[in-house]
């Protein structure tokens, strides 16, 4: 059992999804590290790194928060290795893809106590197979790719995002939330 104010939480990708998990996580007094390859957010409190750094940074964290887009860097990226570095007392949070975190691995992580349990809402096979080892684990918590489906405002949000890329467009400005095709985000 933690108590949040004496935790580290490390985020993994602290773009939309991550500063607001990084935000919510500091108030609650939590010490945050973030991961990310190109940080956008300034978050008063959070040490920024980058991903070359996450294995040095991995084994101070009480919980692992992934929130990262699935691209050939990040493909498996939560594997045996990763498992292997973290504390046995650590929990990993996957919300981001789930082809990020190899499920065989993070059971055997789990079922060998290299690590304490996890959160998933996405995984490497969607829908998760019913037979899968995941559900019968107790120190697991599996919701079905839901994370953001009730989320406040969710419509007005993405339409103030697309209204104000056109009025940035028509000002011949730079847009917002513009995908890099060759990052894959």
């Amino acid at each position: 059992m933690f108590f949040l104010g004496d935790s580290t939480v490390l985020i993994n990708g602290v773009g939309g999804i991550g500063h607001e998990t990084a935000r919510l996580c500091k108030e609650f007094g939590m010490k945050v590290i973030g991961i990310d390859p190109r940080p956008e957010y300034q978050i008063d409190g959070v040490e920024m790194h980058l991903p070359t750094d996450i294995d040095k940074y991995l084994p101070e964290a009480d919980f692992v928060i992934s929130t990262v887009p699935h691209t050939p860097e990040t493909e498996f990226m939560f594997n045996s290795k990763r498992f292997k570095i973290m504390k046995n007392s650590a929990y990993f949070i996957n919300v981001g893809r789930g082809m990020v975190c190899k499920l065989d691995d993070l059971v055997h992580a789990i079922e060998s106590n290299e690590i304490s349990g996890c959160g998933l809402d996405v995984y490497e096979i969607e829908p998760l197979p019913d037979n899968h080892k995941l559900w019968s684990l107790d120190n697991v918590m599996l919701t079905p790719h839901i994370a953001v489906a009730e989320a406040a405002n969710l419509n007005n949000r993405r339409y103030e995002i697309l209204e104000n890329n056109a009025k940035l467009f028509l000002k011949n400005q730079d847009l917002i939330n513009v995908v890099d095709k060759e990052k894959w985000f």
